[in-house]
């Protein structure tokens, strides 16, 4: 629960309209919100898997950082690795062919990284085959060919989106950022980032590609959420980070100043 991310929640609604698991929705309540009832999805095999493949991902990104990072990101990886390590026990018993996966891919990642490349596009894709691998694992044929393709795009958009929003603080703290070395070791300007935003758009629209493909059957609820996030969601939070307006269900919302927040 306290390694959720919104990656893997996204990618566990994905693998559930893939498959033949039965999605039920009920009201109650949990560790983060106690004192209200809320809708949350009943356990299912999807759902347990992807809570097995996010443990083996931060697993992996909590090695890195302690490998790579300084300060307060390296202090938190060492506090968190005695829990991520139980974490990842626990997966490897059923999962460890995954995490061989996963490994190598934040390996070649992280290799990438060191050596500084004025590109983007290059780690992007490191990042983005280890989200196809966890969201088609299991599948065969058409089906994980489809899967393969949306966690390539969609994982592709992730690192673009955190590495285009970490970029001034990571020239601040002296820390590795694509677009840094793309730049000569500047921020992207204003226009820069217009063309960043571009960039999201165009993975977004591989991954809209491979979700058309996908047979939905009866799970319209879940559905309807995919298309929420991929087409509205998404966009907008690709608008934000190119300091554009966003529109959300047809209405234009401006940045807000952080001054007014």
């Amino acid at each position: 629960r306290f390694t959720l991310s919104y990656d893997i929640t996204f990618l566990s609604l994905v693998r559930m309209a893939a498959s033949d698991t039965r999605v039920e929705f009920k009201r109650g309540r949990c560790m983060a919100h106690p004192f209200k009832k809320r809708a949350y999805a009943v356990s299912n095999p999807e759902l347990e898997y992807c809570a097995y493949a996010s443990a083996l991902l931060v697993y992996g990104k909590c090695m890195d950082d302690l490998s790579d990072e300084r300060g307060a990101k390296k202090f938190k990886a060492a506090l968190s690795k005695p829990f991520v390590s139980r974490m990842r026990k626990k997966s490897l018993k059923k999962y460890s062919d995954l995490d061989k996966k996963i490994n190598d891919g934040l390996k070649k990642l992280s290799e990438t990284e060191a050596q500084r490349l004025p590109s983007v596009d290059i780690p992007a894709d490191c990042f983005g085959e280890i989200l196809a691998e966890i969201c088609s694992y299991g599948h065969e044929g058409a089906t994980r060919k489809i899967l393969y393709d949306i966690g390539r795009h969609i994982g592709r958009w992730v690192y673009i989106a955190d590495a285009i929003d970490d970029c001034e603080e990571d020239l601040e703290n002296g820390r590795f950022n694509p677009f840094l070395c793309l730049y000569g070791g500047r921020a992207p300007t204003p226009e820069e980032r217009l063309n960043v935003a571009d960039t999201l758009r165009l993975e977004l629209a591989g991954a809209e590609l491979a979700f058309d493909l996908l047979e939905y059957g009866d799970k319209r609820d879940i559905r309807g959420i995919i298309e929420n996030i991929i087409y509205v969601g998404m966009p907008n939070t690709a608008d934000k980070l190119a300091g554009k307006e966003c529109v959300c269900d047809g209405k234009k919302t401006k940045k807000k100043d952080k001054k007014t927040k």
